[in-house]
């Protein structure tokens, strides 16, 4: 006789535009302009963050700053502070555990909340997470997205499509038909290349995944494909852990023609080193190993580590420590397939300064 599984319910409480947010918080005169917060555009600085202001005009994270003023010029830029998102980031935490002990913390703006032990019923979880994210708005003044759902993944996706602000519940049977009409690259674990093998491939929706031969989408996507099969269906068991721990972080872009170019492989890991700085600020870390992975035409895959003696979040000491990488280890004219970096050896920031270690 098959066991009944019981229903799930799982928040993803989500800060919108955080860096941004505290930053108006500090400086109400800021509030409904257009910000940037990130390094020098002078420097070659990328965003580390853009108000909804901002990305209106087209600015996101990880973008040069010199390319976000061109977009919207008269943006305000500021210098990140971190140890005050940090401080920001507790307190929201410390709300959020109000209502569950079981809160997984994946970025310093984001977080799971297990409200299973707290409710008996959808309804009841829809009042508590409510609850949530309006003591995070009244006591601290900071705006949050909430998605509320059986499962991690559809909670997050919940999350993301009604931001700013808002608060979009998936009732237990309904995953599917939530996820259906999204397009693919909707789905955690679906990035750009694979959004495009499968949309050549005729698959433009996750319904379209979830209903398709589950060879067809192995086809395009090798044998990861059938666990995101799953996921397109909405289908996903995983846990919140209380005890999250990041061991290493990573990167990788697979070209769709290969590139032998130097220029366009040093701006991929331009952008690759951001978007893990980025990554390493958020959830307070630091790295002291930094990893290159080059994969040719023949798919001849090599990878070389590279340790600093001083651990670091920063995006420019990360990116110089990859293109010395590079150098080494490639020579310009040999066509490369894929090119990945990552960053390990990782240990928690015990100080706001330590951030910048390693400049």
């Amino acid at each position: 006789m098959a066991h009944k599984t019981e229903q799930r319910y799982i928040a993803l409480v989500d800060l919108d535009a955080f860096y941004a947010s505290c930053e108006v918080l500090e400086q109400p005169d800021l509030a409904g302009k257009p910000l940037l917060i990130g390094g020098s555009p002078e420097g070659r600085g990328v965003v580390a963050a853009a108000s909804y202001e901002a990305r209106a005009f087209g600015c996101h994270s990880a973008m040069p700053m010199g390319r976000a003023l061109r977009l919207c010029p008269w943006a305000t830029v500021l210098h990140p502070r971190f140890h005050l998102y940090r401080d920001y980031s507790l307190r929201v935490m410390d709300i959020l555990r109000r209502e569950s002990p079981l809160v997984e913390q994946m970025s310093i703006d984001e977080a799971y909340v297990e409200l299973t032990p707290s409710a008996s019923s959808m309804t009841e979880a829809e009042g508590l997470a409510h609850r949530m994210q309006g003591r995070v708005r009244v006591e601290l003044g900071l705006p949050a997205s909430v998605g509320l759902a059986g499962s991690k993944m559809v909670a997050k996706i919940a999350c993301e499509t009604g931001k700013p602000k808002g608060f979009v519940t998936v009732r237990a049977g309904t995953e599917a038909a939530f996820l259906s009409e999204l397009e693919v690259g909707a789905l955690p674990g679906i990035g750009p290349q694979s959004a495009k093998r499968l949309k050549a491939k005729g698959f433009h929706t996750l319904g379209q995944v979830a209903e398709a031969e589950t060879k067809l989408v192995i086809a395009s996507l090798g044998l990861w494909g059938a666990v995101l099969q799953r996921r397109a269906a909405g289908i996903d068991p995983s846990p919140v852990s209380v005890n999250h721990e990041t061991k290493s972080m990573s990167a990788e872009e697979t070209f769709a023609t290969d590139v032998d170019e130097a220029e366009t492989l040093e701006e991929e890991l331009t952008s690759m080193s951001a978007r893990l700085a980025e990554s390493l600020d958020k959830k307070g870390l630091v790295a002291r190993t930094i990893t290159l992975k080059l994969r040719s035409s023949d798919f001849t895959t090599i990878m070389r580590s590279a340790s600093r003696k001083q651990a670091t979040a920063n995006s420019d000491a990360i990116r110089e420590d990859a293109l010395r990488l590079l150098s080494s280890n490639w020579q310009p004219g040999h066509p490369v397939r894929l090119i990945g970096m990552g960053v390990s050896s990782l240990k928690s920031v015990q100080g706001p300064g330590q951030l910048m270690l390693g400049l």
